[in-house]
């Protein structure tokens, strides 16, 4: 049997410097298992200098770091691994490439003392699965800035290194430059399988990269765990949904076209047929797609045949003028989010039950990692007494907010994981949505809600991210009953308690839905749940 991979432990305790006024004690102790474990925390909480210490580029006044039985530095027993023996491999914001080298000799640097044949058959290898095998002989300054990306992470990787430091290493890079090389990195590292811990300051790359987080503040760990239970409480800039595709799609690989470097798939329950990059699956593979709708065109006719570009016939369902932009709702099988400016739409005359058809180029179409999908799961728990008015008011009015943020229908909330429910502290299970709390929601817009009363139970308190009560006395009770959700439980109106509308007829439930739905959509914004050009930023 063979043994696990080594995991990295870490605990030290230094003086931590940030400017002439900003000193504290860095402590922080954590286990690294093979993956990505990623370090968020404002400027100057002692990120970098956790990844310096590991490095052996400075020394902790206490502490041990080891990987596996390996101790690289232990300050009680007097052990310090110099950096070139530790088998850490650093990769910094500035890259650090030799200007006056070749790609190929900044790569094989590490490797002066193997044997030139072992020295090529790394370079040859770790080339190519950087996809940079065809840049081998260019100098740095011939490169682009992702090309030079590449190429610093390969010098680092081609020693073979048990764990390795990234510090904001794609900080520079456009979106579309930053996934293709999180993609490289995570292939590289499946059959690896060494710690990586990743430094960064776009929490986009959280959700991307992230198999565990570590928050840092003032020196201290004050949150480590899955993705979306830190990310969200502890790093309040934007997190795009799943790389900003307003359309997903699951999908099954129908066919493989290696020779074109490209793979067919069947959107599943339609008969679309989609052409997307090679990826290392097999035919019958389940996947998602995902595909940004400022990337479809649209045209009133059939376009001409178009290399390496799907083309959707369809019919456009809606149109929603967002400033210079128009966002069409197209039904080609199956529904598609298109982007265009208002102008295009014009002179195209595009209107509701308009005959079009869209083109969407192969490198348009992404696969989603169903991890990556994963790690959105956020559910939203609305309490009150019976579960028959104000609580499932607030469920639907919450998912319909969600669905428009995100700008996909309700029935997609299930498979993307984003999504509020209801339940009740005295309620008799079974019971339907009061006759005013449903024409209270047709009033306001909301479809249908096929609703029957349930109590709060354990299991739903605990994958809650946030439960909110109508009144202070319900959030006491609530608490009361499960004390281990107390941190998550609030009352839905920060400040005074939300009146019950039941036997107040029509005028009262509408009354508290609008009430309800003011207060969802702060509440949705106070958990970086926010709209953002139609698409979802999740924070």
């Amino acid at each position: 049997m063979s043994s696990s991979p080594p995991h990295l432990h870490v605990q030290l305790r230094k003086r931590h410097a940030s400017g002439r006024s900003y000193r504290f004690d860095l402590e922080a102790a954590f286990a690294a298992a093979p993956g990505v474990t990623v370090i968020v925390g404002h400027s100057g909480a002692g990120k970098t200098t956790i990844l310096r210490c590991i490095a052996g580029l400075c020394d902790p006044e206490e502490g041990r770091i080891a990987v596996g039985d390996r101790v690289l530095f232990d300050a009680s027993r007097g052990i310090k691994l110099e950096p070139a023996r530790r088998g850490v491999a650093f990769v910094f914001q500035d890259l650090a490439l030799f200007p006056h080298l070749s790609v190929q000799d900044n790569v094989m640097y590490g490797l002066r003392r193997l044997e030139a044949p072992e020295r090529q058959r790394r370079m040859r290898e770790i080339l190519e699965s950087f996809q940079i095998a065809h840049l081998r002989g260019r100098s740095p300054r011939e490169i682009s800035g992702g090309e030079q990306q590449r190429v610093a992470l390969a010098r680092s990787l081609v020693t073979e290194p048990s764990v390795l430091l990234l510090d904001e290493p794609l900080s520079s890079l456009d979106q579309r430059t930053k996934e293709r090389i999180i993609e490289d990195l995570q292939r590289w590292n499946q059959t690896r399988r060494i710690p990586i811990l990743y430094v960064t300051h776009d929490h986009g790359e959280v959700l991307a990269m992230g198999d565990r987080v570590i928050a840092l503040e003032r020196g201290r760990i004050v949150a480590e765990g899955l993705p979306p239970d830190v990310a969200p409480a502890h790093a309040r800039t934007p997190l795009a949904r799943p790389a900003g595709f307003e359309n997903l799609f699951d999908a099954t690989v129908v066919e493989l076209r290696e020779r074109e470097d490209t793979m067919v798939c069947q959107l599943t329950g339609t008969p679309v047929l989609l052409g997307a990059p090679l990826a290392q699956v097999s035919a019958g593979a389940e996947v998602c797609l995902g595909i940004r709708a400022g990337e479809i065109l649209v045209s009133s006719s059939p376009p001409a045949m178009l290399s390496e570009c799907n083309v959707v016939r369809g019919r456009i369902r809606g149109l929603e003028r967002m400033g210079p932009t128009v966002e069409a709702r197209v039904g080609g099988g199956a529904e598609f989010r298109v982007r265009m400016s208002a102008r295009a739409a014009e002179s195209c005359g595009l209107d509701v039950s308009t005959e079009v058809w869209m083109m969407i180029g192969t490198h348009a179409c992404h696969l989603v990692q169903p991890a990556l999908l994963d790690t959105l799961r956020r559910l939203f728990v609305f309490i009150c007494h019976g579960n028959t008015v104000r609580s499932p008011m607030a469920q639907a009015i919450c998912n319909a907010e969600i669905a428009r943020r995100f700008g996909v229908p309700l029935e997609s909330l299930d498979r993307l994981g984003v999504k509020a429910v209801s339940a009740g502290l005295t309620a008799r299970p079974g019971e339907p949505l009061a006759v005013e709390a449903q024409q209270a929601l047709g009033k306001l817009g909301m479809p249908v809600l096929e609703h029957r009363s349930r109590n709060l139970t354990h299991g739903l308190a605990q994958r809650a991210e946030a439960i909110f009560c109508m009144t202070e006395e319900q959030r006491q009770e609530l608490t009361a009953l499960f004390p281990a959700a107390q941190p998550k439980v609030y009352r839905l109106h920060p400040e005074a308690d939300l009146g019950d509308p039941h036997g107040k007829g029509l005028d009262g439930a509408l009354e508290c839905a609008l009430q309800i739905q003011d207060l969802v959509r702060r509440r949705l914004d106070g958990l970086g749940v926010r709209g953002a050009g139609g698409g979802l930023e999740l924070a």
